[in-house]
């Protein structure tokens, strides 16, 4: 089988699969590139874009979204933008909550509607527990204006759910806790919510602040798409270097058969 293998036709062969080998295994390493983000301090993207949350997120559906992301020497954030229909009755307060300058205190959280599904919106900070309540019931107060306004934020996972403390106010923000509250019942709703990071016009109520949000509290975040993209592209490196030793076996074999016919 080496004589065969040594002839013109099978070392072109093998070169031509040798190189589909190599480029193979350079997307494998450039997928590998991309699949582990390591984090750095709060804030520390160098660009940031902008996608409807359609894209990235479906009702219904677990959260697979990956807000930060690697591409070439850039960490770029993607931000979510949506159209939302409020439902201030329905507001509550998360506990627990710190920004990144280290105050501790409150979100203001109300439920939403979009044209398919309902969505939980985080749109500020209150670090006074008094001022959270107070602010709190002025928004349970608002009237709700039929119509789906734009919103953009950071959207993030939901949390564990965890035993609320008091009337209107949780522990943590648990999707599923908030949905299955007796007054509050949806069909159809994203399994994260959405945190407003810029100004907005709950900004205007007494104590409420824009909430800031850091990077996620973890080593690095993993890719897996790009994971299983990586394992791919090695597996078919390897596939074709096979092929070649496959397909010279074959012809080796047809040859000594010949050979015996004669």
């Amino acid at each position: 089988m080496l004589k065969l293998a040594l002839t013109a036709r099978w070392i072109a062969a093998l070169i031509f699969c040798l190189a589909l080998a190599a480029g193979f295994a350079l997307m494998a390493q450039w997928q590998v590139s991309r699949t582990f983000i390591e984090n750095a301090a709060n804030e520390s993207w160098s660009k940031m874009e902008v996608v409807g949350l359609s894209s990235v997120a479906q009702p219904n559906s677990p959260f697979t979204f990956l807000e930060i992301s690697s591409v070439g020497d850039e960490v770029v954030l993607t931000k979510v933008r949506t159209e939302l229909t409020l439902d201030p009755s329905n507001a509550v307060l998360i506990a627990n909550r710190i920004q990144i300058n280290g105050d501790r205190g409150y979100w203001l959280v109300l439920p939403g509607q979009t044209e398919s599904a309902k969505l939980f919106l985080a749109a500020g900070f209150i670090e006074n527990k008094a001022q959270a309540l107070a602010a709190l019931q002025k928004v349970r107060e608002l009237v709700v204006v039929q119509a789906l306004l734009l919103h953009t934020g950071r959207y993030l996972p939901s949390e564990a759910p965890l035993e609320s403390v008091e009337s209107g106010i949780f522990e943590s923000l648990s999707v599923a806790q908030l949905i299955n509250r007796d007054s509050f019942v949806a069909d159809s709703v994203y399994t994260g919510f959405l945190a407003l990071t810029d100004e907005n016009i709950f900004a205007d109520i007494e104590g409420v602040e824009k909430l800031t949000v850091g990077m996620a509290q973890s080593d690095s975040q993993v890719n897996w798409l790009s994971a299983f993209y990586a394992i791919e592209w090695t597996v078919f490196a390897g596939f074709a270097v096979f092929m070649w030793w496959r397909l010279l076996a074959d012809a080796y074999k047809r040859q000594q058969t010949a050979l015996l016919a004669e």
